[in-house]
């Protein structure tokens, strides 16, 4: 029986696209570089920092360390400047995690966003009782290497099993089926239905309400499984 659901942060619970847009461009302006529009921090995103930054950068400099240390350093200069400044809950997710915690689940946040990062935006924008667990990118490999993931389970006493993860990508879906876990995919984020589909997605919701409903379906299944 399903105990837990795990949801990703940015694209998932939140719309945080132009801070980090915001803060990206600070940085490569300090460096000198050409600034990235939204549409390409979009693409840029799901795997960490360090890889957004490094995709973000300049193509001939991307993997010369010095300059994309540097980068990172700057980087996190502005965005502690910026992370909570346009960054908003999508309308509709406040309930749908109301409604799920009232079903008795237990609820987890796990992003590849920074940690404290992570657990400021999370307890600006929600109820921080809601949360069993809101873990972000640590000393472990992020996601989709599902050690994160796997963690998170541990901390919420929980068997990954019994888990679900929601999220609005690919990686989302990787660390899912790497993790043991069952997955929503969600589409109001910053990847589209067909290549959710494409990339293997188990469910999909198109609205926040969606997430319960295939909440219900999966467990549902699981309880005809048995």
């Amino acid at each position: 029986m399903i105990k837990g659901i795990i949801f990703d942060l940015d694209g998932t619970l939140a719309d945080t696209i132009q801070d980090l847009t915001t803060a990206v461009n600070a940085m490569l302006a300090k460096l000198g570089y050409p600034a990235r529009s939204v549409e390409e921090v979009t693409k840029f995103i799901n795997n960490g920092a360090r890889e957004l930054i490094r995709r973000s950068l300049p193509k001939d400099v991307q993997n010369i360390d010095f300059i994309l240390e540097s980068a990172i350093k700057i980087y996190e200069e502005e965005y502690a400047k910026c992370y909570c400044v346009k960054t908003r809950a999508f309308q509709g997710v406040d309930s749908m995690l109301m409604e799920l915690k009232g079903m008795d689940y237990k609820i987890g946040v796990l992003s590849n966003k920074q940690d404290s990062f992570v657990k400021d935006i999370i307890y600006k924008l929600f109820d921080r009782k809601i949360f069993s667990a809101v873990m972000g990118q640590s000393s472990l490999p992020p996601k989709p290497n599902p050690a994160s993931a796997l963690l998170m389970a541990k901390t919420m006493g929980l068997k990954p099993q019994k888990c679900i993860y929601v999220g609005d990508s690919d990686v989302d879906i990787k660390t899912a089926f790497n993790a043991g876990m069952r997955q929503i995919s969600v589409t109001w984020g910053y990847r589209d239905e067909e290549f959710l589909k494409r990339s293997g997605a188990s469910y999909v919701a198109r609205v926040p309400d969606g997430v319960v409903d295939a909440v219900k379906a999966i467990t549902a299944e699981e309880a005809s499984n048995k």
